[in-house]
């Protein structure tokens, strides 16, 4: 049972629609198997680029500049109080950042080549338990 009920999906749904678009299957199928959820739920969990790109777009519309003045700082410090208690989400970080960078094409991340660093990232071993998620 999901323990935020403003979210459709849990853990277990995201990783099972993960699994099934790498297998091929169209976004309508993945949501007719997983039941009670429409293509684009799926859509949006499977496709990190989608996803995020929902994420900003609801960020702009929800905050103004002046609460983005106060928000982005805290958020800041917040990160960094779990950085310090977890330090693979840091290095988790670092490596979303090389591999999102736009203006040079980085070679490593902490010594670690950036493929093997993508693919430490993409196996989940960096993952920290997400608490809206949690079942």
């Amino acid at each position: 049972m999901r323990s935020d009920k403003r979210y459709k999906v849990g853990e277990i749904e995201i990783k099972e629609i993960r699994r099934l678009r790498e297998q091929g299957l169209s976004y309508q199928k993945i949501a007719e198997s997983i039941g009670n959820i429409s293509w684009a739920t799926a859509y949006y969990w499977a496709n990190d680029e989608q996803r995020q790109k929902a994420r900003e777009k609801n960020a702009r519309r929800r905050h103004t500049d002046e609460e983005n003045a106060k928000r982005i700082p805290r958020d800041m410090a917040r990160r960094k109080e779990r950085w310090e208690t977890d330090p693979n989400s840091k290095l988790a970080h670092e490596i979303r950042a090389a591999l999102s960078e736009k203006r040079a094409n980085r070679k490593s991340v902490r010594g670690i080549p950036i493929a093997e660093a993508k693919r430490l990232l993409e196996s989940g071993a960096l993952n920290a338990s997400n608490k809206k998620q949690t079942l």
